[in-house]
């Protein structure tokens, strides 16, 4: 049996003792991701493996998996997003180090000695979020093929350009 994920944790000190954990976190106890859903309802299964690679670089391996419930910026209606996403991180304590990581690490800045380890879940499913989700255009409340070459469109592209006011009152005076 895995051990219990903790509050805070030293990340160098579960990097040296390989310690790993598995679980499950309601959607709604993630206070950061939880403004972003339209219902936070579920939660995410979630592994985490803290070790060291072959050139001793402290290393978080992590999976995250959940079914996220956003707003589609199309049609304003809810939509589901499944997030299945594994990530490798390395902390590191300046942007110096941090450049120097090779492929496929990203940097976990260490601002403080200890860390929140489940605020490592939340941020990857923060990230899995597109700036701008939409469903699928066949599932999509909003029919596309509407939009597309309509009256309106086609007007204000040929509307007047404001300035060509301005262009004749110079060549007036």
């Amino acid at each position: 049996m895995l051990p219990q994920l903790p509050e805070q944790a030293d990340p160098r000190r579960l990097c040296e003792q390989g310690k790993r954990f598995e679980g499950r976190v309601a959607l709604n106890k993630l206070t950061r991701l939880a403004p972003l859903l339209t219902s936070s309802e579920g939660e995410a299964a979630f592994q985490l493996a803290f070790d060291q690679d072959e050139q001793g670089r402290l290393r978080i391996r992590g999976h995250v998996v959940a079914d996220l419930q956003l707003r589609c910026q199309r049609c304003m209606e809810s939509m589901r997003l499944p997030v299945d996403m594994a990530f490798v991180l390395s902390p590191v304590s300046g942007m110096r180090e941090a450049e120097m990581l090779p492929e496929p690490y990203d940097p976990l800045l260490l601002e403080e000695r200890l860390l929140h380890p489940m605020d490592l879940v939340e941020d990857e499913l923060i990230l899995a979020i597109p700036p701008a989700p939409r469903h699928a255009a066949t599932e999509c409340a909003v029919d596309l093929e509407q939009y597309r070459g309509a009256p309106e469109a086609v007007e204000s592209a040929q509307r007047e350009n404001p300035f060509a006011a301005l262009k004749q009152l110079k060549r007036d005076h």
